[in-house]
């Protein structure tokens, strides 16, 4: 893809859900990027939504990715503007934030999502994303994040790496509240 069938994707998404649009944004963003060798991952609150089926919300895409300045310009190309910490596209009112160049997680375990047949996004693991929130939760008290990351802990309860989530756990606190959630998941699947 190149720059201009990207502005006249983008321009295509104004009136569908915000979900989609972002989502779609997203992928236009990944597509000329990987042109570049640059891969940029979604984390945050937009990988929530995404392994909630969209039952969490968010209002910003989150990308972990090197070449900041490659991302950037790109950003400007399609009509982003920076505002503070955030390239804003006010045609689209969705924002992007670059919050970090490496990914709190395991780049192996990065997911491809194929929306459809052009259009792709990489995004943070389940099991990463679980991990950041249940860090929240504990170290912030987050009772927000306490919720999702037990929301998606569940619904992916059957095919999520158990063993996976112990070993990146950092505190006795986390290993506990982690605990307390796989027993509580292994009476509701075992009745």
């Amino acid at each position: 893809m190149d720059e201009k069938i990207a502005i006249e994707k983008l321009r295509g998404i104004k009136n569908i859900p915000k979900f989609e649009a972002m989502l779609l944004t997203a992928s236009v963003i990944t597509q000329l990027l990987d042109k570049q060798n640059i891969k940029p991952i979604i984390v945050g609150g937009l990988s929530v939504e995404i392994y909630t089926q969209n039952e969490y919300t968010t209002r910003d895409i989150d990308f972990v990715s090197d070449g900041y300045q490659q991302i950037s310009n790109i950003l400007f190309t399609l009509g982003f503007q920076k505002e503070g910490r955030y390239f804003y596209h006010e045609g689209l009112e969705i924002a992007i934030e670059i919050p970090a160049s490496d990914l709190a997680g395991d780049y192996s375990r990065v997911t491809k999502l194929e929306i459809d047949d052009e259009n792709y996004v990489y995004v943070i693991s389940v099991e990463d994303i679980i991990m950041d929130r249940l860090r929240a939760a504990v170290h912030w008290k987050s009772v927000e994040d306490h919720f999702w990351a037990a929301k998606m802990l569940a619904s992916n309860f059957t095919s999520i790496d158990k063993g996976y989530l112990f070993s990146q756990t950092e505190s006795p606190k986390e290993t506990e509240l982690l605990n307390e959630w796989m027993e509580q998941l292994e009476r509701d699947f075992n009745e």
